[in-house]
């Protein structure tokens, strides 16, 4: 037995309920499948066949297969306890029934959504009276991912006199929330690799080699290619990406690359349809041992899969959770053999996340990409020459990114040559562009991914985008008609699916004709109120021109007798000798004097050359 295995195994036998936290591939899943097994194999009397003995409760369909295929190998030896699957997307629930009714399993294997279902429907026929134990496996990934009422459901279902299992190489405190509510008296299994060289634990397997390469943005494709080359050439990899988006740009990418033109390249995410998901994931994993395989997908591969022959990780875009970094780390290097896996880091930007990585008991070193001794040793900065640390700092360590950038320069136009040969490709291209820069903008560690200093045009570059999507992210960046280095192509590209192209072609026409038509309409617009003013000029009478003016003069006046009025009060109140009262009195009296006399005005009684006269100003002779 492996260590989780023979601390785990013995708890979960005499009764106790457990909460096991191991590293990635230490082999958990055997850890309560023995029990389960041996659970129901030595009841004194056989379960009914409505009865159920045991629910496993996992966050994905391909892990929930998994576990479903390693319980298969027990099939021969104990073949009075049998078991069902139940995931959704492939069957119906009515299907799920007529199953569970025809095969009456002791053992339901599921995720959460359709465990949901058949538990709560009485026509299902299920009794889990006799239920004897519960095991969430990735327990931690079930709460992250919203489950947690679908949880609290199911085990409001079950009998309280159960067996409870809580498995994950993570835990984090939403799961010690339902350890309280679910669990009695838990005991607590926790397995630790010892760190030889820095002491204390850690929390990757001792044979699992993790690095890092800090590169461009634009640099990342480049580099991604040229490891795979060099090291998946006879082996699967799995290549991790932020966005459901950007694995299914890239898969149509990098299949076209002459560069990968041997490789079997898959791509898997949580929007593809359920049968598409599990095709995929079988044709990955019956890659036979030798032939090079590459698996693009999002953290929906990163949890408990164990896939044959995969001793690869490459993560172009590190996860939006933290925690996440060393579940995808895990798919290589399970169960003692050698693994290794290295993760893109944008240089002057990202290298805090060693650390940050560091401190949670990840080792990683620096990566020699090209050839060589694999992993390098980090040097202790007191040993360094100043040359090593200046060259260090700066980030351009002949080890971390390709010395000639004529030649990713070269690589990106290929990528772009291969995006005008189809529409289709771009749209992909600009979907990914945006996806990523909203998941980067959401990152848990956004002290240290910070979307205001992410370079939009080196990304664009990286991406093989030839113009510019249209985003609040982009708005303040444009800088004549594109942002800093990226220059959009002016070309008109086609799709290579007819019918696509029919439909964009007609939408085109149709834009042009209404934009024309718009002109049109302004134009005759503009030509009817030029003729409009035209024709008020030429007839507008006499007298309506003349009381213009007097309406001018009259406001005039107004404004002329408010500025004096103002200052007149201005210089009574700075004479302090003055009696205010009768100046005051006296002033109202001058102003209704002068308001009587701008009546006459204004009715055509008394001319403004009176009224100025009158009033005692000059301002008429203006």
């Amino acid at each position: 037995m492996t260590p989780v295995q023979s601390g785990a195994i013995p708890l979960f036998m005499k009764n106790k309920d457990v909460v096991v936290e191991a590293v990635t591939g230490s082999g958990k899943t055997l850890s309560f499948l023995i029990p389960i097994l041996e659970k129901i194999h030595r009841r004194s009397h056989k379960l009914a066949p409505s009865e159920v003995g045991a629910i496993v409760i996992s966050p994905t369909r391909e892990l929930a297969t998994q576990i479903a295929k390693v319980l298969t190998e027990f099939e021969p030896f104990l073949q009075n306890i049998k078991h069902q699957l139940l995931i959704g997307g492939e069957t119906s629930l009515e299907e799920d029934i007529a199953t569970f009714q025809e095969v009456h399993p002791d053992i339901l294997i599921g995720t959460p959504g359709r465990l949901e279902d058949i538990l709560s429907q009485k026509r299902g026929g299920v009794n889990v009276k006799e239920l004897e134990v519960l095991v969430l496996d990735e327990a931690d990934r079930l709460l992250d991912m919203g489950f947690s009422v679908s949880l609290n459901k199911i085990m409001g279902l079950l009998p309280k006199q159960r067996r409870t299992g809580l498995f994950s190489a993570t835990m984090t405190d939403g799961l010690h929330e339902l350890v309280r509510a679910g669990l009695r008296n838990p005991v607590r299994v926790v397995v630790k690799v010892e760190d030889l060289v820095g002491g204390g634990g850690q929390r990757t397997p001792a044979s699992l080699h993790i690095g890092y390469i800090l590169c461009s943005t634009s640099q990342k494709l480049l580099l991604l290619t040229h490891l795979l080359r060099q090291e998946s050439a006879n082996k699967k990899t799995i290549v991790y990406f932020a966005t459901c988006a950007s694995v299914d740009y890239f898969y149509k990418l990098l299949s076209r690359l002459p560069a990968l033109s041997g490789f079997a390249i898959h791509s898997l995410h949580g929007k593809m349809e359920t049968k598409k998901r599990s095709l995929t994931f079988k044709s990955f994993t019956d890659i036979p041992a030798g032939s090079p395989g590459v698996l693009l997908c999002t953290d929906v591969a990163s949890r408990g899969l164990d896939i044959p022959d995969v001793d690869f990780v490459v993560q172009v875009d590190p996860p939006q959770d933290p925690k996440a970094f060393t579940h995808r780390c895990g798919r290589a290097g399970r169960a003692g053999r050698e693994g290794k896996a290295v993760v893109f880091l944008v240089r002057g930007k990202e290298e805090t996340y060693v650390d940050f990585l560091k401190v949670r008991k990840v080792p990683i070193h620096r990566w020699d990409w090209k050839g060589g001794p694999v992993i390098t040793e980090d040097v202790d900065e007191d040993e360094m020459d100043d040359a090593d640390r200046e060259q260090d700092e700066r980030g351009v360590s002949q080890k971390q990114e390709p010395e000639d950038d004529a030649e990713n320069a070269e690589f990106l136009k290929g990528l772009q040559k291969i995006v005008m040969t189809d529409r289709d490709l771009h749209d992909k291209g600009t979907m990914a562009y945006v996806s990523f820069i909203r998941s980067y903008s959401k990152h848990e560690a956004s002290f240290i991914f910070r979307s205001k200093d992410l370079d939009l045009g080196s990304l664009a570059r990286g991406y093989g985008l030839l113009r510019l999507p249209k985003m609040p992210e982009l708005k303040n960046e444009k800088t004549g008609g594109g942002i800093e280095g990226f220059v959009p192509a002016d070309i008109n590209y086609k799709y290579q699916d007819k019918q696509k192209e029919a439909v964009r072609v007609k939408k085109l026409a149709e834009y042009k004709a209404k934009q024309a038509e718009k002109e049109r309409k302004a134009a005759e617009q503009g030509g009817q109120n030029d003729k409009k003013r035209k024709q008020i000029h030429k007839t507008s009478a006499w007298s309506e021109k003349q009381e213009a003016k007097e309406r001018k003069v009259d406001r005039q006046l107004k404004k002329q007798r408010k500025r004096e009025y103002l200052k007149r009060v201005a210089n009574e109140v700075e004479d302090e000798d003055m009696d205010g009262d009768e100046d005051e009195e006296d002033s109202w009296e001058a102003l209704a004097r002068e308001e009587r006399l701008a009546k006459k005005v204004k009715k055509g009684k008394l001319s403004a050359k009176e009224f100025d006269k009158q009033v005692g100003n000059m301002f008429g002779e203006l």
